[in-house]
């Protein structure tokens, strides 16, 4: 059951699963729902507490009155874990922007954090995504486009919203619960969402230069999980995607998630073979693994030391 608790003065939705000493906390990607990620949560809950939530500004969470930037973020993850006296170290799973966002806590409290889990994530070298010449790609659907639509919702009021916008499910949605299938839509259909993403897009360039001038966080065990980018070129082409275009940009996005590698000297990749960006939807098997992992990691270390 989702649930709500005061933090700072205002209100954070979260969900807990599990009752062990190890914890895990999710970090969800820009527009990213936590629903999306019950069900892998239940299966980790045999062995783990998992904790989910929502950010300020998504789902049930109020907007506080301090910008949505990653140094936000993550204080705001220590005042939720404070409010729910979590005191333990964590393994911090961090997707897209959510890794971005794990990227800067493991370099901030590293004390808190034993392990980092980074899906798909955003790289602190983003900016080169940008640099990339795209222009048939850019025409069919571009950053400008998805700012322009998030503009346009922002300003909706919530029945307004919901008159216009009906979300269309992937298939790995539509096996969602028909429950959590309505809490998606009622997620997809907040106008305070398309606002925060606004201020979470209009900060990430700079917040991803600071977090890389903060260097590594070599101490920390570290498991880097890629999309096939083979797999997403060949889905580009089939959309009509011009080749060289989706080749460039899916290439670039593995070169830079196989460059997260150095953020810890105890770090492993894993491809996660016949995905996209979704992975936690189509192939949540490799997270587990990942955490797996990582706990092993951490025992070796442990009994080393």
């Amino acid at each position: 059951m989702n649930r709500v608790i005061e933090v700072n003065g205002y209100d954070m939705e979260y969900r807990l699963f599990g009752s062990g000493e190890r914890l895990i906390v999710v970090m969800t990607g820009m527009g990213g729902s936590f629903e999306e990620w019950v069900s892998l949560s239940e299966q980790l809950s045999e062995s783990y507490q998992v904790l989910l939530y929502h950010r300020s500004g998504y789902g049930e969470s109020e907007m506080n009155n301090r910008s949505s930037r990653t140094a936000s973020h993550i204080l705001e993850c220590v005042k939720l874990l404070d409010a729910l006296q979590l005191y333990q170290p964590i393994i911090l799973v961090g997707h897209s922007y959510g890794g971005l966002c794990a990227q800067h806590m493991a370099k901030v409290f590293p004390n808190k954090v034993s392990g980092v889990v980074l899906v798909d994530s955003t790289s602190h070298d983003l900016t080169l995504l940008d640099k990339l010449e795209t222009p048939e790609m850019d025409r069919q659907y571009s950053d400008g486009d998805w700012r322009t639509m998030c503009h346009s919702y922002a300003i909706l009021s919530k029945e307004e919203l919901k008159k216009i916008h009906q979300p269309e499910w992937s298939d790995e949605q539509k096996n969602l619960s028909s429950d959590a299938i309505d809490r998606l839509r009622n997620f997809y259909q907040s106008p305070t969402l398309y606002k925060t993403m606004l201020e979470e897009e209009s900060f990430w360039r700079d917040d991803a230069s600071i977090i890389k001038k903060m260097g590594t966080f070599s101490s920390i065990p570290l498991i880097v999980i890629g999309r096939d980018h083979e797999a997403m070129i060949q889905e580009g082409i089939n959309g009509g995607s011009p080749e060289a275009e989706i080749r460039l940009l899916e290439e670039t996005w593995h070169e830079l998630i196989y460059q997260q590698l150095r953020l810890s000297n105890q770090s492993e990749l894993i491809i996660a073979e016949k995905t996209g960006h979704q992975i936690h939807l189509q192939r949540p098997d490799t997270i587990i693994e990942a955490i797996h992992r990582i706990e092993q990691a951490g025992r070796i270390k442990t009994t080393g030391s």
